[in-house]
């Protein structure tokens, strides 16, 4: 068993992130043959949006949780390893949306402090 999910998630965030192809070739040669069987890793590597990857991250997280196990040890690591990620994924997409409050606020402030003038 591989770290299928985590390699996935790191495609994803690549995309959103702008890297470079070749930063994420490695990654997209292991995980393709994983990829037709694991329609929810596929909708992973293919999520464009901070939500949409947390959504199918969450998705591949419960695909994982209903998986036989196999190899106990390992399998017990990768799904921490996949809830931590999911964790900081949401913290994550918590923080975007603070922002974007607070740019809104910043907005309204600064058209108060500096009225449009009408004409």
């Amino acid at each position: 068993m591989a770290c299928h999910e985590l390699s996935a998630l790191r495609i994803a965030l690549g995309e959103l992130l702008e890297k470079e192809a070749h930063d994420l070739l490695h990654e997209r040669e292991e995980l393709a043959p994983a990829l037709e069987g694991r329609p929810e890793l596929k909708a992973l590597t293919e999520e464009r949006t901070l939500p949409g990857i947390r959504r199918q991250l969450e998705v591949a997280l419960a695909h994982l949780e209903a998986t036989d196990p196999g190899d106990e040890p390992y399998h017990r690591g990768l799904l921490l390893a996949t809830e931590a990620a999911l964790q900081r994924l949401r913290a994550l997409e918590a923080e975007a949306e603070r922002l974007f409050q607070e740019v809104d606020l910043l907005h309204h402030r600064l058209h108060r402090l500096f009225p449009r003038k009408r004409a």
